[in-house]
């Protein structure tokens, strides 16, 4: 039997500013939404698409949105779609679907606004002197040995075979 895949990857911008709390057992959670832009023609006439993508972050990685992204910040989101269901007050069922951010990457600016420099420890191996490149922040597992961890980000073009 195969296995299930749960993936997605989205860039876009940040609608407004992280909201940070902290949960029963102390762990950062972090909750953003991103607005993702679609362009298109139809019949000739060019067409933009809006969608809006509620997004939560655990952790660290929910400690770094919060200090680093704000309103109108572009970034790249990849990590997993999470539903939930629940019941309100008068019994009527309700549904949503969040996109739970596994890594996330700072790109460019954000409108209208000036940014921070990412502190150096949470730039992967790689990326530390050129600092033209994107910024990439994973979250990490608690499964995963340091050792693994600092090897992500540290491609370079040339070793992308396409």
């Amino acid at each position: 039997m195969a296995g299930d895949l749960n993936r997605i990857m989205l860039i876009g911008r940040l609608t407004r500013d992280p909201e940070l709390r902290q949960i029963q057992s102390g762990t950062s959670l972090c909750r953003f939404s991103i607005a993702n832009n679609r362009i298109y023609s139809q019949n000739g006439e060019r067409k933009e698409e809006v969608s809006f993508f509620n997004c939560t972050a655990w952790g660290r990685l929910a400690e770094i949105v919060h200090q680093y992204c704000r309103k109108g910040k572009q970034v790249g989101v990849e990590g997993r779609l999470r539903h939930y269901s629940w019941q309100d007050n008068d019994g009527k069922k309700n549904s949503s679907v969040e996109v739970v951010a596994e890594q996330l990457q700072l790109l460019g600016s954000s409108q209208g606004g000036g940014s921070q420099d990412m502190p150096s420890d949470a730039i992967p191996v790689g990326q530390q002197e050129e600092s033209k490149k994107p910024v990439s922040v994973t979250r990490e597992s608690p499964s995963e040995s340091s050792k693994e961890s600092s090897k992500e980000g540290s491609w370079e073009d040339d070793d992308i075979p396409f």
